[in-house]
């Protein structure tokens, strides 16, 4: 039987779980996050580990240390998932997201899934990367986006939606000091020297 490491230190979303793949799989839990390092780093099969969000101090600073343990199939499960918050998380080696509370027949497909090697995201997660991508498409990008970083680029297209500073900071989970280091070269970059001439080139 295929084993799972359930991380919570919730005991009903940690209850559901284990009803959801008794006789399925063989799970293993877990509560504290340094007991879970210790056992990637004792267990080097590949194995799935269903990480609740909400019992992580810092999800992005988790990421980061699982790097080190590329056997791990890390799924991020949330009782309130957020489109956006997740959607900054895609690129971190994670392979799926969904709700905490997931149907048993749906967390089935998405270990069968993720095992396979695939990614399995939540219904409205879906529709905001596709929504996102015809936008992109759609919007005629100016010639000064190839002179921008990633970071930078993300920044400029909120801008261009009308996002205040604070707002960005927020939605980048930056300092607000940061956000206006970046909005100083995008200005630079774009020969602009205000948010409405910069929001202009996108039209």
């Amino acid at each position: 039987m295929k084993k799972v490491i359930l991380f919570t230190n919730m005991s009903s979303i940690k209850k559901h779980w284990q009803n959801a793949l008794v006789g399925s799989y063989e799970t293993v839990s877990i509560e504290n996050f340094e007991e879970l390092l210790e056992y990637l780093k004792k267990h080097d099969e590949k194995i799935a580990l269903m990480l609740d969000e909400m019992s992580v101090h810092n999800i992005e600073e988790a990421l980061l240390k699982f790097k080190k343990y590329p056997h791990a199939i890390i799924m991020i499960f949330n009782a309130v998932p957020e489109v956006y918050h997740a959607s900054t998380l895609l690129g971190s080696g994670i392979k799926g997201y969904e709700n905490s509370y997931i149907n048993k027949d749906n967390l089935l497909k998405m270990l069968l899934s993720v095992e396979d090697g695939n990614n399995w995201l939540f219904a409205d997660l879906t529709y905001f990367i596709i929504n996102k991508y015809i936008q992109n498409k759609k919007r005629d990008e100016p010639e000064f986006i190839s002179l921008l970083t990633e970071k930078e680029k993300d920044i400029a297209l909120m801008i261009a939606d009308g996002l205040s500073n604070k707002e960005i900071a927020q939605r980048e989970k930056i300092a607000l000091s940061t956000v206006k280091g970046h909005i100083h070269h995008i200005f630079e970059k774009a020969n602009v020297t205000d948010r409405i001439s910069l929001a202009l080139k996108f039209k």
